[in-house]
């Protein structure tokens, strides 16, 4: 599976799809393009793209639907998918990826402490993309909605229990606790943002151990650009009452 003398490197999302899925199959494309050897893993899904070659599928259809219902009984997330964590982490030490670059690990399709447990034995260098806050809550992937701030030093009685990712009981307090202690104690781990509203709030978390890297999303040049357009004279004639009567 590896390619001796080459770098290796292995992405994890959420899926393939989406604006997430489509930053880690352009990090790809350019990884390849420099001669870098890449892996992309993700669970299934039904909204996920047809797989390319070096794609990894984490679980199973089944074992994704058993582990999000199981998640969402119980209120936690990430410890479950066992099965599918050690068939993953065995294709990994295949691998023997020189950096895993992390993506979006919520909504149950991986086990949290195995796969940290696994980085922290292995000490593989680790770049972790934060697209939103749920690394540093005990639930919730955006606390600005209910203006909650609990996530500074200890979430519990979550106001978004019910929201994405939805839970039946309020585990939050531990859950809070629990991925301080997965994520916290990484020897060689960056954190990436891509503003820097998220990554003062990184600052304010437990994982503001981290070097933390501020790379803004990129747009696309051929859809976003200037062009010239009539705007500015016709708010100028409807303004001005540049139309006769």
């Amino acid at each position: 599976m590896k390619e001796a003398g080459r770098m290796r490197v292995v992405q994890i999302n959420l899926g393939n799809h989406g604006s997430t899925g489509s930053i880690a199959i352009g990090i790809n494309e350019v990884a390849k393009s420099e001669g870098i050897e890449t892996y992309f893993a993700y669970p299934w899904d039904s909204s996920n793209k047809p797989s390319q070659n070096g794609d990894i599928l984490i679980g199973t259809k089944f074992g994704r639907r058993a582990s999000r219902k199981l998640g969402k009984i119980t209120g936690y997330n990430g410890c479950f998918s066992i099965f599918a964590t050690m068939k993953f982490l065995h294709t990994l030490n295949r691998i023997k990826p020189d950096i895993i670059h992390l993506h979006n690990l919520h909504n149950c399709y991986i086990n949290l402490p195995m796969l940290f447990h696994y980085i922290k034995k292995h000490n593989v260098r680790t770049i972790w993309t934060l697209h939103d806050c749920w690394a540093f809550t005990g639930q919730c992937p955006y606390f600005s909605l209910v203006n909650c701030m609990k996530w500074k030093t200890g979430c519990h009685d979550c106001p978004q229990i019910d929201r994405y990712p939805p839970a039946n009981v309020d585990r939050t307090r531990l859950m809070w606790k629990l991925k301080r202690k997965w994520f916290t104690g990484v020897k060689n781990m960056t954190i990436v943002t891509p503003s820097q509203w998220l990554a003062d709030l990184v600052k304010e978390s437990y994982l503001k151990e981290y070097d933390i890297k501020v790379i803004n999303n990129g747009i696309d040049l051929n859809v976003f650009r200037p062009t010239k357009g009539d705007f500015e004279e016709r708010m100028s004639n409807i303004l001005g009452g540049g139309t006769s009567t």
